[in-house]
């Protein structure tokens, strides 16, 4: 465990965003996170709704804090929730040696691909003095994940304006994945509230590890462990396998409405 490495209130702003992308399309309208402290001045870049397999979210500029959002719709739908109980994987992406991710996580995630890089691209040669942030929440947080290694990837130039916040998300994928994630040296938190039991999904037996930092957030405090693996000073001690759908909707900052 470590002490706080990053502004508990940026993880609250990016919690915001995360929530956003359950009703934001192509205007920052919604009630609560267009609201939020820090959001006041955020205009919508860009969206998707992709219909099959379901894959939804948007592009922000926030010029106050320099930054373009992308922020991607987690499980929202009966579908989703479908590509949510697999358990197989795949290879992916083709140039991190044997890197294997879950595939449907993927599948949603390479419906929006095309239309979402290019206009990541777009926007960070628009705006090159910006950063590039990638959140999400539930399965929104494990596509973001996808996007992060997708863009380093396919674009390295932006890889010292990226970094990541995800709030209740699952594992991704294998070991190779998450050393891969790491290996890029940006800012990355993997926030976890209490006992939510969606980051201890799918189970590391079938393979999947998660990439650090987890940020547990326990009894009012951000409690940062290291760890690749879910440490038992961070969420692994606080009752991995409880099921409490009121932890995974409870993130400090993150409302849908």
């Amino acid at each position: 465990m470590s002490e706080a490495p990053v502004d508990t209130a940026v993880l609250g702003l990016f919690a915001a965003y995360s929530g956003a992308a359950y009703t934001v399309s192509d205007k920052w309208d919604c009630k609560y996170a267009c609201e939020y402290p820090g959001t006041e001045q955020t205009v919508v870049e860009y969206s998707w709704n992709v219909g099959s397999p379901p894959s939804a979210g948007y592009i922000a500029r926030n010029p106050d804090k320099g930054v373009l959002v992308v922020s991607f719709q987690g499980t929202h739908s009966p579908e989703q929730w479908v590509q949510n109980l697999q358990t197989s994987q795949e290879e992916w992406p083709k140039s991190v040696e044997g890197s294997q991710v879950h595939s449907g996580f993927l599948s949603g995630y390479s419906a929006a691909r095309t239309g979402m890089l290019n206009a990541v691209l777009r926007l960070a040669d628009a705006y090159p003095s910006y950063s590039v942030a990638l959140v999400g929440h539930s399965l929104g947080g494990a596509r973001a994940a996808l996007a992060l290694l997708d863009l380093a990837t396919t674009a390295p130039q932006l890889v010292p304006r990226l970094s990541m916040y995800t709030y209740g998300a699952p594992r991704v994928g294998n070991g190779a994945f998450a050393k891969a994630i790491e290996g890029l040296s940006v800012p990355v938190y993997r926030v976890v509230y209490e006992d939510d039991v969606v980051p201890h999904l799918p189970p590391s037996y079938f393979g999947y590890v998660h990439h650090n930092i987890e940020d547990w957030i326990h009894d009012g405090r951000h409690q940062f462990c290291l760890s690749t693996e879910q440490s038992d000073t961070c969420s692994n001690g606080g009752g991995s396998l409880t099921v409490n759908i009121n932890a995974h909707y409870g993130y400090p900052g993150l409302k849908y409405s």
